[in-house]
């Protein structure tokens, strides 16, 4: 989750982020697309979305989700957002 860290628009290069992640640019273009594309479909952000007010910027995801939780440090904060993501990380049972 470094990406919700370091992906606003400015924040650094595409290069940059891979160097600093040591991944290849195609993982990162695959993560961006991820949080700009894919997740914004996913029934989680569907049913969570609207708990923003005023709504995110779903063009600057994952940091505006990233900066709607609030705490004095940003460890805390990305700590709290991936609480808040923990759903999507596990699978539901087939059945």
């Amino acid at each position: 989750m470094v990406l919700m860290l370091r992906s606003p628009p400015g924040s650094a290069s595409g290069e940059e982020l891979c160097d600093l992640l040591s991944i290849p640019a195609r993982t990162l273009k695959r993560w961006r697309t991820w949080w700009r594309e894919d997740f914004p479909t996913t029934p989680f952000w569907q049913s969570m979305r609207e708990r923003f007010m005023p709504p995110v910027a779903t063009d600057r995801l994952p940091a505006s989700v990233l900066e709607r939780f609030e705490s004095e440090s940003l460890s805390d904060r990305l700590t709290l957002a991936l609480r808040w993501i923990a759903p999507l990380s596990t699978q539901m049972p087939i059945r």
